[in-house]
Parts: C-alpha cells; structure tokens; sequence
C-alpha cells in the first residue's frame, strides 16, 4: 500500500503538464550537434563556472565546436572548476539528467568522452518526442523566440512567444534600417514604427502565438514610465538622426517606455498574456535591482485589461511577486527556472503562494532551458518540489489530498491551459 506521499507523487508525476516556459531551438538544430556534452554550457552551469572562477576565454575555448579541441581537452579547461560547480543545484540537475537519458553515472574525465559520443547519437528526429512527451510527461511547451527568429514551431509539442523588445529599443539609424528589414518597408517616423511592431505582432498571431514576452530587465529597469506620442516622436527622431551609439538611456528612455507600454496594449487587445523576466538574470554580472518587480506597478494600474504573469518569483522577490498576484487580479505568478536554480526556494516559494495567491495565479513547471534535455529534468524538479510542498500540506491538515490533488492539476497544467487557450 503506498503511502500518502507516494500516492500523491505518482498521481503528481503521471499529469501531462504545461510548460510555461523553454528557450528549446528546432530539433534541427539539436540534431546538427556534434559537439555533444559540452554543447550544453551555454548557460546556467557555465555561469557557476564563471562564477567559480572559470576564465571567460577557457569558458569559450572550451564550448567552441570549430577549434579541434578534443573531448578531453574541453574536460581540462573545465576540471579545474567543475567540483565547485556541480554542487550547485544547476550542477545537480546536469548531472541527474545527464544521468538518466544517456545512462552515464558520473561524469568526469573518465566518461565525458563516451557520455558525448550518447548523446549526438541520441539526437536524431524524433529524439524532441522522447524527451519532452514521453520522458518528460510534456504536452506543450511554451517556447521563446527571439527578435528576427520564426515562430513556426511543432504545435504537437510547443507554442510560441515571441520577444518584440527591438521595436522598443533602437538606438541608431542602423538599428532602424534592421527594423526596415524585417518590415519590408521604410521607418522614418514614430507612426511607421508603430505600424511595424503591430504588422508583425498579426503576423505572429495569426501563426498560433499564446503570449508575448518582455525581456528588458537583462538591458534595463522594468520602470516604464508614462510618456506622451510627442515625447516619444522627439525621442525617435534623435534616434533617426543618429550614426553612432551617442544617445544616453534618458534620450532613449521616452521611445522605449512608449514602445513598451504600446505592445502591452496590442496584446490586451488581441488577449495575449504579457511575461516578463523579473528577478535574477541569467549570466554573470548584471544589475539586479533592475528586474524588481514592484517597479511594474503603473504597468499593472494603466492596463488592468492586459494580463501579466511575472517570471522567476522574482527571485529573490518572491513575495514581492505573491503580493503583486494577491492584489491585482490581472497579475500572475510563475515560479520556472526557480527549480534548477534552488529546489529549496522553490519549495519555500510555493509553500507560501498556495497561502497567499489564489489557485488559478499560480504555474509552476518552466524548464527555461535551452536544451530538451534541460526542460526534461528541470520539469521533473518542478514536479518533485510540488510532491514535496503539497504532500506537507495535507501532513499538515491545510489540504485534504483530494485537494492536494486538485492544487497539483491546477499549477502543473490547466492554469496554463485556460490562461493561453491551449487545446
């Protein structure tokens, strides 16, 4: 007879959950690997490393497919570091996924030859499928994409969001004729590029978007003040005018808020959720204070027909973001990326919401990886973390386990489900 908590965790681990948030490319572009292990350190672990001490030009040299360096050459750059790297809860999740797709214990100088032969050879068409579906217990994916990439995406398994941030943030002519690229026509005037950012938003949706997405805080703060069409036409034309990057963030400030706010108000009007990254930025060396998210209350006040959905918890904001949630009915929270980078926060993070932001505020499974393989075991993070919190919950008397089972489905899948209309 199992017990409470490992009855929970099976009903827990066999949901097929929505992922609310992954930066995964085509499988095309997983299949062209070649490098293997160490194709996975563009982010988060590299980032310890960094963090550790790694020299950025080691941290280069050694994820860089195009200098010959062998399997064993990569491993000596990053050995050195490695051991206090892999403690982290980055490292852990590495190694566990690591672990449990290609079959390889440990890793070390010693496996990294073969653990990397595993896993170009695992990386062939249908290899997403495995991972993210059958593995991973995934039925969509919500994936991000750039300015200037597609958002024509494998609907059985994703739906995209795309970043339209460019169209806030030009800064020269040269940025401007980028715009004119994409738009296929001129933008000389504040009114044309306008018109661009709302042609390609439609473009967009009429290709299955669920969401668009503000990445800003890695550039600069999430304040974004109310700034009338003259401000921003005056702000424009400096730019039109400029060839160099001589412009300070005050000149460009009128522009960017404006164009914030602009596409915060054709997603309201289209019924597109806006998320935005608040809290720790990815890499190393940034300003934090930049990302609080208290700095979008005017936001959340000037738009209460847009809904916002806060990334990261705002870590290490996360009861910043619970009240935000609690107060604004047009406010969510969503706890992704928190497993990978501390199960712990995560779970203390959780355990707090379900207190204080209504059930269906709250989504907490987002692998924010840019591999399949990192969704894969960030996700099953998620799921544990919500096994353990709930599991507590109902130890504790706060929920019966019929109702922890209902909690579960609601911030595993169908907050997601309802909120971006996916079928």
């Amino acid at each position: 007879m199992p017990t409470l908590h490992e009855a929970l965790c099976e009903y827990i681990f066999s949901l097929k959950i929505i992922d609310t948030h992954e930066h995964i490319p085509d499988e095309s572009v997983a299949c062209a690997d070649t490098l293997g292990f160490f194709n996975f350190f563009e982010h988060y672990v590299s980032s310890d490393l960094v963090s550790a001490g790694m020299p950025r030009a080691s941290l280069e040299a050694m994820r860089n497919p195009d200098n010959g360096l062998s399997q064993e050459e990569r491993w000596a750059l990053m050995a050195p570091w490695w051991s206090y790297a892999c403690t982290t809860a980055y490292g852990r999740a590495m190694i566990e996924y690591m672990r449990e797709l290609f079959n390889v214990e440990d890793i070390s100088g010693d496996t990294v030859a073969e653990l990397s032969r595993r896993i170009v050879s695992a990386r062939q068409p249908g290899w997403y499928r495995t991972v993210l579906r059958e593995r991973a217990g995934i039925d969509k994916a919500l994936v991000i994409r750039w300015p200037g990439q597609h958002v024509d995406v494998d609907r059985e398994l994703f739906r995209a969001v795309p970043i339209l941030d460019h169209y806030a943030t030009p800064s020269t002519r040269a940025d401007l004729e980028v715009l004119e690229k994409e738009a296929g026509h001129s933008i000389q005037t504040l009114d044309q590029l306008m018109s661009a950012q709302e042609a390609l938003l439609d473009s967009f949706g009429a290709k299955g978007i669920v969401a668009v997405k503000i990445f800003l805080a890695y550039q600069r703060t999430l304040q974004f003040d109310r700034y009338s069409y003259a401000e921003a036409a005056r702000a424009f034309d400096r730019i039109w005018l400029s060839q160099k990057l001589d412009l300070t963030f005050d000149d460009l400030k009128p522009l960017q808020d404006f164009m914030t706010r602009r596409v915060v108000a054709l997603a309201a009007e289209r019924g597109l959720p806006v998320q935005i990254h608040t809290g720790l930025q990815e890499g190393n060396g940034n300003h934090l204070e930049h990302s609080k998210p208290t700095l979008l209350t005017d936001l959340f006040l000037d738009y209460p027909d847009a809904r916002f959905v806060l990334f990261h918890a705002g870590y290490p904001w996360a009861g910043h973001v619970a009240a935000l949630a609690k107060n604004f009915p047009n406010v969510y929270a969503d706890l992704c990326w928190m497993p990978a980078v501390s199960p712990a926060f995560a779970a203390r993070t959780l355990d707090e919401w379900i207190e204080t932001v209504p059930a269906n505020k709250i989504f907490a499974v987002g692998g924010d990886s840019n591999y399949a393989e990192g969704a894969y075991g960030h996700c099953n993070r998620a799921r544990r973390v919500a096994c353990d919190v709930l599991g507590a919950k109902v130890e504790r008397g706060y929920f019966t386990e019929a109702e922890a089972r209902w909690f579960a489905a609601r911030i595993l899948r169908e907050n997601a489900r309802e909120l971006f209309g996916i079928d």
